[in-house]
């Protein structure tokens, strides 16, 4: 499959944390080069930690022709081994309603290295349209683009 049709995709969400240690700055660029081509804002929310520490969330939402751009080029960041992992693991990365639940490392792509990971994570969540057909062969279709 060379390209996606434009109405695979619905939505994409992206989200993360700051910890009190890091530069919120710092944070917000790293999810600017990981979404890097949509031009898009994130909502910023201050909250207090479990421990009353200061912590910053970021998240954004792009909808149809953004989600679309910024989902496609997110999977062809992605490494081979990285995409057979997810699809081995389909149940573990998405649910019946058609979503896709991907982990990128956050201190990994302040160094500027593109990896999954769970620690520390920026959060993405691409949500497939249900007229496509069976989500899970939506959803392989689509980690198997070139």
């Amino acid at each position: 499959m060379s390209s996606l049709d434009k109405s695979s995709i619905h939505s994409v969400e992206i989200s993360t944390i700051a910890h009190a240690t890091e530069d919120p700055g710092r944070v917000e660029s790293a999810l600017r080069e990981l979404a890097s081509g949509v031009n898009q804002q994130f909502t910023r929310r201050y909250i207090e930690g479990h421990h009353h520490n200061p912590i910053i969330t970021f998240q954004a939402k792009l909808d149809s022709g953004k989600a679309t751009e910024f989902a496609t080029s997110f999977i062809r960041q992605l490494s081979g081994s990285e995409r057979v992992r997810i699809i081995r693991d389909l149940a573990l990365h998405c649910d019946a309603e058609g979503n896709l639940y991907v982990r990128v490392d956050k201190q990994k792509l302040f160094r500027g290295e593109f990896q999954l990971g769970d620690d520390d994570p920026i959060r993405i969540k691409i949500k497939f349209s249900r007229l496509t057909g069976n989500p899970t062969d939506t959803i392989t279709r689509f980690l198997e683009l070139e």
